[in-house]
């Protein structure tokens, strides 16, 4: 196995064991079996967003020996397992009781997995339609979506941004951001949740989708002091990690950045300063105010990255005008980079023109092992995405972080 991919898949690890939590009661149980850490994870993390309680197992005797203690509403399942095959795994899920839908998962031949599954119906399992590998997360959220198990109560809930930073509600979740070559932490983006004290977490449609511009600029302030505040909490064990945080183009003109940042920033000098993210559609709509925010910024250890680069491309001759950290590939492009000629070339570009400019390549949204060791041969420098871990509440990140320290040190 590709050295880089043994290096994630043990940051992977360190990830699942330790941001696993326990589900309210009324949350559905998801079993999900694989051997492979990306997959399991990819299938949590969908679960978790949609409200399921996952629960992972890489040996068909673990996940037997949970569902004595708690039993699945629904299973995702490998049937190549512990060396059997579907002709093994499934009379043995049938004889331990589980009348749960069982969804298969495969990159075996597409008849044998067929069969795997026609033989599940007749020992009287519900099988749903085979779900074939490699996939990505609106397969799985498909999967949820028709069985009918995603918290749907929570989509009609509307907090607003002034009645969540009033009442303490908004946390900022950070996502890991992974150093392809040296396999280690290289950063965190951070993403603005609201906890309501009734519901739990919203999805942020629920906080977003009537926000005022006045609004965002107030979450602005808030997110900026928050993260500067929170890098203080990490920097006290010695993890001085650099932050990125998403603002949007109005924030440019309309906020004092500078003095926010002056007031608000730690005093240390090991501080690393603060990546501000800002989508391509927005920053090239006004190039001029990018630049000269930009060059305020600069000393106050602020630099931008541009988000979802690529598909804005005509405009690529514009960068040479602003200086930036890095360049953010598109999701879309990342997709399938190890076996989708054109999302390869354009991921293979991205990365040359940023290492032209003087910027990191960040890879967004890596789901597959594949993903990754392509993107790693191609010379990518940073990766973040549900391969490795999902956006997690502050303590959750500072407690990982905090473990990966120690280990290093042993």
């Amino acid at each position: 196995m590709n050295e880089a991919v043994r290096g994630v898949q043990r940051v992977e690890a360190d990830i699942v064991a330790l941001t696993s939590h326990a589900a309210h009661k009324s949350e559905p149980i998801c079993f999900i079996l694989d051997p492979k850490p990306g997959i399991g994870l990819l299938v949590a993390n969908v679960c978790d967003d949609l409200g399921l309680q996952p629960h992972r197992f890489e040996s068909f005797a673990a996940m037997l020996d949970a569902s004595e203690r708690v039993r699945p509403d629904v299973i995702f399942l490998e049937p190549g397992i512990d060396g059997r095959d579907g002709d093994d795994v499934i009379p043995a899920v049938a004889a331990a009781g589980f009348r749960c839908p069982i969804q298969l998962m495969s990159g075996l031949n597409a008849v044998l997995t067929e069969e795997a599954r026609r033989l599940g119906e007749r020992h009287g399992l519900t099988m749903l339609p085979v779900l074939e590998k490699p996939f990505r997360v609106p397969a799985v959220r498909q999967v949820i979506e028709r069985l009918g198990m995603r918290r749907d109560a929570l989509s009609s809930i509307h907090v607003t941004i002034p009645d969540a930073i009033r009442h303490g509600w908004l946390e900022l979740w950070y996502q890991p951001k992974i150093d392809l070559r040296a396999r280690v932490f290289a950063g965190a983006e951070g993403y603005v949740r609201a906890r309501h004290p009734e519901y739990g977490v919203v999805p942020p449609d629920s906080l977003f989708s009537r926000a005022t511009t006045e609004d965002m600029l107030v979450l602005t302030q808030h997110v900026l002091a928050t993260a500067m505040r929170d890098w203080s909490l990490f920097a006290s064990v010695g993890l001085p990690i650099r932050f990125s945080l998403n603002v949007p183009i109005i924030a440019l003109a309309k906020l004092p950045l500078a003095s926010i940042v002056a007031q608000h920033r730690p005093r240390a000098s090991n501080w690393p300063g603060l990546v501000l993210e800002i989508s391509e559609d927005e920053i090239m709509q006004d190039l001029m105010l990018a630049q000269k925010v930009e060059r305020e910024l600069r000393p106050h250890g602020i630099s931008f990255a541009i988000d979802d680069f690529g598909r804005a491309y005509s405009a690529i001759a514009l960068l040479k005008d602003l200086t930036f950290a890095e360049l953010k590939i598109d999701r879309s492009f990342v997709a399938n980079c190890d076996t989708d000629r054109m999302n390869a070339g354009l991921c293979e570009t991205i990365i040359a023109l940023a290492h032209r400019l003087g910027s990191k390549a960040v890879a967004e949204g890596v789901e597959t092992a594949l993903e990754l060791k392509a993107l790693h041969r191609m010379g990518c420098d940073l990766g973040q995405g549900y391969l490795f871990a999902r956006p997690m509440p502050r303590d959750h990140f500072l407690k990982l972080l905090r473990e990966r320290g120690n280990k290093s040190k042993k």
